[in-house]
């Protein structure tokens, strides 16, 4: 039986994931966690604040870049890899957790998650400066790479920094979005869309 606090967010996340807020009712949620209503509101006194725990942690907690990638890597090339790695290892987290045999829609883990997102965008107080936050420390990364790579000469000296960072960062965020409708993100794609953006700034 689940008796713990991480145990009850990390399942409430696999109802929200897949279900809309307002129908994720406590009896649903205890459910899930093979409790009784008392024991998910013995943690949570109500179903918004279980929420805030779960976005908290699968969302703005997951995508820190410092828990991520770790220090970025001392080359632009080398970033790549290390940014792809990490992406792999947070999209195995929300896979392992949402791909449980329960798929009423038909839709891979990755679309679920991207539906889980409108769904904080709505139902989490406060949240708007803190996605423009997430967003913009994934930004700031890939601008403090680029422009330790131009600074090193690895590539060109003229490469207009933000315009770079901005290719990197939205190729990523885009392609997220376009692959949760069909198949989940491709990882493979994704760091080939990346060396080719490389391989146009190198010097």
């Amino acid at each position: 039986m689940i008796t713990n606090r991480d145990e009850v967010i990390d399942k409430a996340f696999s109802v929200f994931v897949k279900m809309n807020y307002e129908k994720a009712s406590i009896s649903t949620l205890a459910q899930a966690c093979g409790l009784k209503k008392t024991g998910i509101t013995y943690y949570f006194p109500r179903k918004q604040d279980l929420f805030v725990a779960v976005v908290d942690k699968f969302v703005l907690q997951l995508h820190q870049p410092a828990a991520k990638f770790g220090e970025p890597a001392a080359t632009l090339e080398a970033f790549i890899g290390q940014y792809v790695k990490g992406v792999e290892q947070s999209m195995n987290r929300i896979v392992t957790l949402v791909d449980n045999g329960n798929n009423p829609y038909d839709c891979s883990p990755n679309f679920y998650y991207i539906h889980f997102l409108s769904q904080v965008r709505m139902y989490y107080p406060g949240i708007r400066p803190l996605i423009a936050e997430m967003y913009g420390q994934d930004f700031q990364l890939w601008q403090r790479v680029i422009r330790q790579a131009v600074d090193r000469g690895e590539i060109k000296a003229d490469t207009d920094v933000d315009n770079a960072a901005g290719l990197f960062h939205h190729l990523f965020v885009g392609l997220s979005f376009e692959h949760s409708f069909l198949q989940g993100l491709d990882l493979e794609v994704l760091e080939r869309k990346f060396r080719y953006i490389y391989s146009l700034l190198k010097a």
